[in-house]
């Protein structure tokens, strides 16, 4: 899958993240285009998006060290250092799934129960804490490392990926592997995927997943 050409792709997409309970009416979303990064605007109705001017995209220069205007959500500093961090990052979805935030709450790392999960989002996923200061910032790049997707305490997650609908696969992805999770603990008798094996999985299919991207060029 491409990366976004225009921030139209990402405000056609918004309802039906919205729709799906992965992002909330006023949740948050970008795409990064050239030296751009698109955001919804802070509070904003999802839902309305691109309907009228007053309500649409915000454009934010990718550069550190910036000062936003009042209508940039707060989660723009954690996208910004996710895009500068990881370059091959184009779409970032905050989400808000139940179980994923269930999981953000606990605030403990979530290691796979199912295969999809090592895949697609990686051997696990991590909690860092909701703060925009340097040192969290920094710890949160080190969480999403060879991962796609990271856990924000109490806040739910950010999923990451190169296009819309592989940011939207990672995002229902970690809400199934967050119920597996979830549910493990609630009945007992689950297992997670031993480490180096999630380890394996995540590495060949990366590999499968790079040389199929290559070919789709």
């Amino acid at each position: 899958m491409k990366s976004p050409d225009s921030p139209l792709e990402l405000q056609k997409f918004l309802p039906q993240l919205v729709k799906e309970g992965i992002l909330t009416k006023n949740g948050c979303a970008s795409v990064k285009i050239g030296k751009s990064i698109w955001i919804t605007p802070k509070k904003a109705d999802l839902n309305a998006i691109g309907k009228k001017s007053k309500n649409s995209l915000l454009e934010i220069p990718l550069i550190e060290n910036q000062v936003f205007p009042k209508d940039v959500p707060d989660e723009a500093v954690k996208h910004l250092s996710l895009y500068l961090a990881r370059p091959e990052f184009s779409v970032i979805f905050h989400s808000t799934q139940e179980n994923v935030q269930t999981c953000s709450m606990a605030g403990e790392t979530v290691r796979p129960y199912l295969d999809d999960m090592a895949q697609i989002v990686g051997p696990n996923a991590k909690v860092v804490s909701n703060s925009n200061d340097p040192k969290s910032l920094k710890k949160m790049i080190s969480a999403i490392s060879r991962r796609n997707a990271v856990y924000v305490k109490d806040a739910g997650a950010l999923c990451a990926h190169k296009s819309l609908d592989d940011a939207h696969a990672v995002c229902m992805v970690l809400e199934k592997a967050s119920k597996a999770f979830v549910e493990s603990r609630i009945l007992g008798g689950g297992k997670p995927v031993p480490w180096l094996e999630a380890e394996a999985i995540r590495f060949v299919y990366q590999r499968k997943y790079s040389k199929q991207a290559e070919k789709n060029r």
